[in-house]
């Protein structure tokens, strides 16, 4: 899985072969779509996306381009998980941002826990810098 900043722009890339692959550095190339699904946004809001689906010429590896408003495996927008995060950070209980949010309080509170767990944190913020870069080298101003 490939996270991408624009969907556009990466198709511009993958069409000219300028869209590196993560396991080897190869070309990626354009390699049909993903199964289309259907996830919640704000409130009553539906999205629903095809992902693009790659293949490396070099190690023949395959990866979906997700967006950035996608949350790998997860039925919300990352919009709304952090909603319920922020409503986490200002005091509010996993019931009272499950019903704000209109989501399961199960859900919510999966989210919520996950978040608190010590190595998880660090882990997300270690892939959003990595899928940041990626889309973007110039993002870092490393260079």
């Amino acid at each position: 899985m490939i996270v991408v900043a624009s969907l556009q722009q990466a198709e511009t890339l993958l069409d000219a072969r300028q869209l590196a692959c993560p396991s080897c550095d190869g070309a990626l190339t354009p390699h049909g779509h993903g199964r289309t699904r259907t996830v919640r946004g704000v409130g009553t809001d539906r999205v629903t996306v095809t992902p693009r689906r790659t293949r490396c010429v070099s190690c023949v590896a395959t990866h979906v381009l997700l967006p950035t408003y996608l949350v790998l495996r997860r039925a919300d927008t990352v919009e709304v998980v952090g909603a319920a995060l922020t409503a986490k950070a200002r005091g509010d209980g996993h019931r009272t941002i499950a019903a704000r949010l209109g989501r399961p309080v199960s859900t919510v509170r999966r989210w919520l826990r996950r978040a608190q767990d010590g190595s998880h944190p660090g882990w997300l913020r270690e892939q959003g810098v990595q899928h940041a870069y990626r889309a973007d080298p110039d993002i870092l101003n490393c260079r």
